[in-house]
């Protein structure tokens, strides 16, 4: 793979496999860098390179993997500010937002430094004579494919649970943000791990297809697209793989009268406009009840107006520009068939008028409202700064619009009647339930959708069950002849 910092034509909608990957600044316009595709010659490579460094890594000691992935969390807070400049170049996050995301990316590393020698197995009840237990080992090799939304932070955190289990792991970031994984890759040899343990391979959507579809790859982790996903796990299934999969989100966020207003409405406008609203658990889906929807709306559109979009690179900026022109007409596509269908757009809808003749893929904080249930922008993914705005009357109205969806991965209550959490998150089908915040991440806690979102979790202790199999191991240590159920043989 080579990298050039000249200008070239920016790509078409859907490249070829064995086209270039070039990376545009969607903030400026300008090409920041071109990326050979991995050819399937070097994937192979890839595999076999992997494959003896986990048995490298694998024979090591849970002490010494743990001071190599210590030594990594290191390298990763030493230089954040180059991973989040490069985020930022590449994909318009906000460069405060990417200083953030790799102090909490040196804190994963660190965790699972801390992991790596608490594998455990179990001693099993087993008959007089007999002594069994299970071990849990590694699978192997990892296929990790990545999004553009967090790509340096991604590629620690998803990297670690198989890294932490005793894996080897191959990376596919996204064609739009290619460059931090390229240095997390040179952060990790760096920080003592066998050369090709962490490998990243470069290209576009058929770089990533096969790179799960090969035969030598035992485990898949997989961040995108329901579509996408679909395939993925088909895949993973022909080849009797494990597979984690985070999928799409259309999070419900519900407000109840109790609920601190101003509190809600601060934590949804961060929970929907961060990172430009190009987050999975994004509480995209507003569902207000009907007693304050109209004063609830207002404090929203007040506030939203505050917000300041503009230059990621500006230390003032708290949201920036979509990744791309394919994304950016998306968003801009669902705001227009909002509207089509009788919603209305009470905030934003285009530019903000202090961008409107300049460059960049910048979208204003839009509210909708009027949102019906059956509407494009109530059901599907936007992956924008857009909300869109509904009301309920009762409880078990709220629960139900809630679930009305075919996605589950996060959800959110405002209210202040613990109780009220308690029942709705019981009722409320997603794999993350927050009541009076926005969204959590952190390392230790379980992150997985219901539904269409996903399968399996990608961080904490249950993130072990996918990047390990259980060996059972049984011992006769009684004395006597061997128990026969065939007397005379």
């Amino acid at each position: 793979m080579t990298t050039t910092l000249e200008a070239t034509p920016q790509q078409a909608a859907l490249p070829g496999r064995d086209d270039d990957v070039v990376v545009v600044n969607p903030t400026t316009g300008e090409t920041v860098a071109t990326l050979a595709p991995t050819s399937a010659a070097d994937l192979d490579e890839a595999v076999a390179r992997a494959k003896v460094a986990q048995r490298t890594w694998r024979s090591m000691s849970g002490d010494a993997r743990s001071q190599v992935l210590w030594r990594w969390s290191e390298l990763i807070e030493a230089h954040g500010e180059e991973l989040a400049t490069l985020d930022s170049r590449c994909t318009g996050k906000v460069l405060r937002d990417g200083l953030s995301e790799n102090k909490n990316a040196a804190r994963y590393a660190r965790w699972w430094a801390g992991r790596t020698d608490k594998l455990f197995g179990e001693q099993l009840e087993d008959a007089a004579g007999r002594f069994s237990y299970t071990i849990r080992e590694p699978l192997g090799i990892f296929a990790v494919v990545l999004p553009w939304n967090a790509p340096a932070l991604g590629s620690v955190s998803r990297t670690l649970p198989p890294l932490g289990c005793g894996n080897a792991v191959i990376v596919k970031p996204s064609e739009f943000s290619p460059l931090s994984a390229l240095r997390m890759a040179e952060l990790a040899l760096e920080a003592g791990m066998p050369e090709g343990l962490y490998q990243v391979v470069t290209g576009h959507g058929a770089v990533g297809a096969e790179l799960v579809e090969h035969e030598g790859v035992d485990g898949i982790s997989f961040t995108g697209s329901v579509t996408t996903g679909r395939r993925v796990n088909l895949a993973a299934a022909a080849g009797f793989k494990k597979a984690t999969l985070e999928l799409g989100g259309k999070s419900p966020v519900v407000v109840f009268p109790d609920a601190d207003l101003d509190d809600a409405a601060l934590g949804i406008l961060i929970g929907i406009l961060m990172n430009a609203g190009q987050i999975c658990a994004a509480n995209s889906r507003l569902l207000v009840h009907e007693s304050i929807a109209e004063e609830f709306t207002a404090k929203l559109i007040e506030r939203a107006a505050r917000v300041k979009v503009g230059d990621p690179m500006d230390p003032e900026t708290q949201v920036g520009p979509v990744v791309c022109q394919r994304q950016y007409d998306k968003v801009m596509d669902f705001i227009a068939s909002a509207e089509a269908e009788g919603a209305t757009v009470s905030a934003g809808g285009g530019r903000p008028v202090h961008l409107a003749e300049g460059k960049g893929l910048f979208i204003a904080p839009t509210i909708i409202t009027g949102v019906s249930a059956d509407m494009s922008v109530n059901r599907e993914e936007v992956f924008g700064p857009v909300l869109a705005v509904g009301t309920f009357s009762t409880e078990e109205e709220a629960v139900a619009q809630a679930n009305d969806s075919e996605f589950g991965l996060a959800s959110y209550i405002w209210t202040s009647d613990g109780a009220r959490i308690h029942r709705m998150a019981e009722q409320i089908e997603a794999g993350v339930v927050h009541a009076n915040t926005y969204l959590v991440m952190d390392v230790q806690l379980p992150f997985g959708g219901f539904k269409q979102s996903g399968v399996s979790n990608a961080f904490g202790n249950e993130a072990i069950e996918a990047c390990t199999q259980v060996k059972r191991i049984t011992i006769r240590t009684g004395d006597g002849p061997l128990p026969s159920p065939w007397p005379g043989v």
